[in-house]
């Protein structure tokens, strides 16, 4: 199998940005997104202070109509 790394090397481009997507497969990324719905009994259950104190902001997050 030599030589295939260096194929593959080949093929791997730097990324220009956090949101570029060239080492991905382009029909993957045409599809359209599909979000897995949340389990409203698996939310119900969750024990609210094994959160307490936690806090995330997503750095990227950038509200509507901004």
């Amino acid at each position: 199998m030599e030589g295939s790394s260096s194929q593959a090397e080949e093929s791997w481009q730097m990324k220009k940005n956090k949101k570029d997507t060239c080492n991905f497969d382009k029909e993957f990324t045409k599809m359209p997104v599909d979000l897995t719905p949340t389990d409203k009994l698996v939310i119900m259950n969750l024990d609210e202070e094994d959160f307490l104190g936690f806090s995330y902001t997503n750095p990227e997050y950038v509200a509507p109509g901004k």
